[in-house]
Formats: C-alpha cells, structure tokens, sequence
C-alpha cells in the first residue's frame, strides 16, 4: 500500500497526518522526539507532580482551522472557551481593569467595550475607534511598506496607548513588539480578530497540559485510522532521483515504501536535510524568543484564569491552580540570562503589580524558546514558499510556509490542511486509500 511519510509531529504535523487519514490515506508520522508537540507540549515539572507546559498558548475564537482539527480529533472539549472577549489587566500599584465586549451585536460590542477600557483616558479610547474605522482605507500595498509603529505613529496613537492598548495585542498576537512587526501583518490580525464576528475576539485556553489537550488525541486518531506515529525516528536525508524523494533515510534505517513525503519541521531543520532550492521560495526567517517561568506559590489567591500587565517586561500571568505560568514574549534580551537573574527580574515585576514577595514563593522554573516563532517582519511577507515544491512527491508544513498568517498555532495547522488539498489533487503523486469503498468521500469535510 502506497502510503504518505509525514516528518514532524508538532502542530503542523499532526494537522497535516489527521487531514489525510481523516481522507482515507495511510500516513507514518516519524518524529524525532520521544513525545509528540514539537514547541507545544507538556512534561511533568522537576517537583514531581505537576504537569507543565513547555510554553503557554493562547488561541483565539477566529482560529478556525485550529477548532475544526480538534473537532476531527474528539478533543473540542478539552478547551476552555470564553463566552466572549475579557481580559484582566493590571496596572503597577496593584490596580486591576478589565477590557471587556459587552452583550450587544457585532461591532457594536467591541466599540462600547473599548469605549469602557479605563486603563486609558477616553479622549485617547476614542482614537483607537478612529484607528479601527480607518484600517480598511489601508491598501496592502501602503502596510506592507510601514512597522505596526510607523502605522499608529501615523494615525496619532501616543505612547500611552501603545502600552495599554496596541502593545498587548502585538505582543499576544505576534510575539513581537510594534516596532519589528509588519503593519500588513499586523492588520490582518486585527480583521480576523476584530471584524470577523463577535466570538471571533475571545480567548480560549486549553484545559489540560498541551499533550493531553491535542497530542494523545492525535495519535489515538490516526491509529484508529491505520496510521502509525513512530517516536524516536530521527531523519537523516533522502535519497532523490527524477524529481521524486524514493527513499527517506531515518536513525532506525531507511524507508522506500510510500507514496509522499511531507516534512513538518521548521525551517532552520529542513535545511539540513534538503537543498532549499527544491522550495518555491527561499524564506528570509530571523526568530523571536519567549521566556516562561513557571512558580509555585505557597498560597495562591488569584482568582481569574489569567491577567495582561501594562507596561511591564512580563506580560502574562496564568492561573493554573497548583502554580503560576508567567509569559514573557519577545524575550531575546533574556536568553543569555541565568535563571537566578530572571527569577530577581520576575520578582520586581510581580512586588510591584500584584504584591508578591520572595518569600512567598516555594520553587520556580524556568524555560526557553529561543526559536519560538519567526518575526512578523516587512520582509517575511513575499519570501514564504508554497507547500508545494520542486519535487513530485515532496511537500512541505510549517508556520512559516505561505499560510498568510503569522508564526502561530491557527498558521500550523492551517498549513496541514493545505498540504492534505494539494497532495489530493496532485497528478504525480501515486498514493492509495486504505479503504477504497469510503474513496467517494474525498474532498468532504
């Protein structure tokens, strides 16, 4: 039976393997690892008891590829999804405000939600409506050529409101500050966001950790859907001949037996593996870090599942429970910092937005995406490949390819369903169904 390799078992991959076997094809997903997440998973923290992410991750109510994956997998319900947008901001000195929509129809909700946002004088919530009215006279062309900083400098949003207001979403949304970000980029996020539909702004949180919420639920699928997810098979390269990959060369020993080869690693892997000149375009990646501290209080008296700060280098705290998950995006400057100097650097932000102490902390620990996400950045935008190349039967997935959007879950995913329409309809590339009387259902969701 001719069947598809699949290289990777993030997000991307596993997308990419749960299209196609939910289309009745075969699919070995080889990952490297012995777990399956790529840069989104969880792992039992050095106390011995407490599951942990490796990072935390913050979908949206517009991520609708992302929720149609889960939905494949059965695991719709292990998210936690906000009735609509709300967010609990602090502000130093322990004060505490929310931005909040209100229960009026779309866009109306979010208009008097801003209006309501009292982090900022009103004088300075009525310019960030004006800025919302006016995005869509923007051409792509105009925003592709300015940072999301150049933009609002231009529409007169002042540095109070870039830190309560624009600062908050750049971050949360791009992993990046307003002045690397790409206003085209940017923009795009604020459509999808903003103006889709009103549940499109909320917030959803997974349940559990990472690899209970989408991981063990993947493979449980494709297993049931006679695939295999082989752990611990790092490749090694490929043997090419005609235009076609006719052997994948792995740790474990080689495989020539498939019809496809899909790679789902990130760029700066693939590499290593392939000429990049089999890729439609050479992507122009530089990378932005995320720092995550994970502390363990020795009582915990927050009560909101998270909390955006304004104007301090933490940005995010989240409420699990049994700990605290603190988020630092676009954390470059830390990552040749100890853990004792981020754990002095943690505690000053946290004495002053919510009081907390030294002493009030039992244990912490500290983690390191120094390849988090690429930089949204002006010059990303035209050099994403297709995740259809120079070869026959080789496809590619990833956040990074062509996906339209930024480096984030919703792109990752999104680039698995691409893969599965264009190795549907490929004229080269010769795979079988496993079962050929369900072959009519290809092409239906």
């Amino acid at each position: 039976m001719k069947k598809c390799i699949v290289i990777g078992g993030g997000f991307a991959g596993l997308s990419t393997a749960v299209h196609l076997a939910n289309k009745n094809i075969k699919v070995d997903l080889l990952e490297s690892s012995p777990k399956l997440g790529g840069r989104a998973y969880s792992f039992l923290a050095k106390d011995g008891k407490t599951i942990i992410d490796n990072g935390q991750h913050i979908m949206m109510g517009c991520y609708r590829e992302t929720f149609h994956f889960m939905k494949i997998i059965g695991a719709q319900d292990k998210l936690i999804y906000q009735p609509a947008l709300e967010i609990n901001f602090l502000k130093e000195g322990f004060t505490q405000i929310k931005l909040k929509t209100v229960s009026l129809p779309h866009p109306f909700n979010l208009l008097l939600g801003i209006l309501n946002y009292q982090a900022i004088d009103f004088s300075d919530r009525l310019k960030i409506l004006k800025f919302f009215l006016k995005i869509i006279a923007y051409s792509d062309k105009e925003l592709s050529r300015m940072s999301v900083e150049e933009w609002l400098k231009k529409e007169k949003q002042n540095e109070t409101i870039n830190k309560a207001f624009w600062e908050v979403i750049a971050i949360g949304a791009l992993n990046i500050g307003i002045r690397k970000a790409s206003a085209k980029t940017f923009a795009d996020v604020l459509k999808e966001i903003f103006f889709k539909n009103k549940l499109s702004s909320r917030i959803i949180l997974p349940k559990y950790g990472l690899s209970e919420t989408y991981c063990n639920q993947a493979q449980h699928f494709l297993e049931t859907k006679e695939s295999s997810v082989l752990l611990s098979h790092l490749v090694t390269g490929f043997k090419i001949k005609d235009k076609n990959i006719v052997e994948v060369q792995t740790d474990q020993g080689s495989i020539a037996d498939f019809a496809c080869v899909i790679s789902a690693i990130p760029y700066y892997a693939l590499q290593k593996l392939i000429p990049v000149s089999v890729l439609n375009k050479k992507p122009d990646l530089r990378y932005s870090s995320i720092l995550t501290v994970h502390l363990w209080l020795k009582d915990n008296s927050f009560t909101e599942e998270f909390y955006g700060l304004i104007n301090s280098s933490v940005h995010w705290i989240f409420n699990k429970k049994t700990h605290l998950t603190l988020v630092i995006s676009d954390a470059d400057y830390l990552m040749e910092q100890t853990r004792e100097e981020i754990f002095e650097l943690i505690i000053r932000e946290l004495n002053k937005f919510v009081n907390i102490t030294r002493d009030m902390i039992n244990d912490f620990q500290v983690i390191k995406e120094k390849r988090a996400t690429f930089v949204p950045s002006d010059t990303i935008l035209d050099s994403r490949p297709s995740v259809v190349t120079g070869l026959d039967n080789f496809f590619i997935a990833g956040d990074w390819v062509d996906t339209e959007l930024p480096s984030t879950i919703e792109s990752a995913v999104k680039s698995g369903r691409l893969v599965a329409e264009a190795l549907l309809n490929s004229k080269t590339c010769k795979f079988t169904f496993y079962n050929e009387r369900k072959r009519n259902n290809v092409g239906k969701s």
